[in-house]
């Protein structure tokens, strides 16, 4: 926990000098992310449900016996790996984003840390996936986009921090 606070407080350094939403919208944005994040749950799950069939699919053509003579081994198996990695990724993302509904509903600190860890998981997720990519081209693609996307959801992120409860530390009773 102590590693998110300090990267909250890193990203809250960077967006301090940026311009800001008006009040009314980042009000807007603060009381109606929950349904957002619903949705984007929801939306994440079933994403997860085609990428897991699409696995799966992929496990069966290599079972069988008439079409394995014109599969590679090296192939397939990166492709599974890879895909495999990129279920683990979206898994964590959406159950973060499930576990964050409720929280975010009450406007408690703890929903707005479930996003940031989704964030923070999609971050990684970019990178990963850039880095299994195995092509500059690629790489870079995916690097310059996933920045892109990371920085428009990481500034709506941030433009609601505020409103969040934040808990006040209370002396521990002896």
């Amino acid at each position: 926990m102590e590693l998110i606070n300090k990267l909250e407080r890193i990203v809250l350094g960077w967006v301090k000098n940026v311009p800001h939403l008006p009040a009314t919208g980042q009000k807007w944005l603060g009381v109606n992310v929950w349904w957002i994040a619903l949705i984007a749950a929801i939306i994440g799950g079933i994403w997860f449900l085609f990428a897991l069939n699409g696995l799966f699919s992929l496990l069966t053509l290599l079972s069988s016996v008439s079409n394995l003579y014109y599969v590679t081994n090296t192939y397939t198996d990166y492709a599974i790996f890879k895909a495999i990695i990129g279920l683990v990724f979206l898994g964590l993302t959406v159950a973060a984003l499930a576990f964050a509904i409720s929280p975010l509903k009450d406007r408690l600190k703890k929903g707005w840390v479930l996003l940031f860890l989704a964030w923070i998981i999609s971050a990684l997720s970019i990178v990963v996936s850039a880095v299994l990519s195995l092509s500059v081209i690629g790489f870079i693609i995916s690097i310059i986009f996933g920045a892109i996307f990371l920085a428009i959801g990481g500034y709506f992120l941030f433009e609601i921090h505020g409103q969040f409860a934040h808990p006040t530390k209370r002396a521990k009773k002896v």
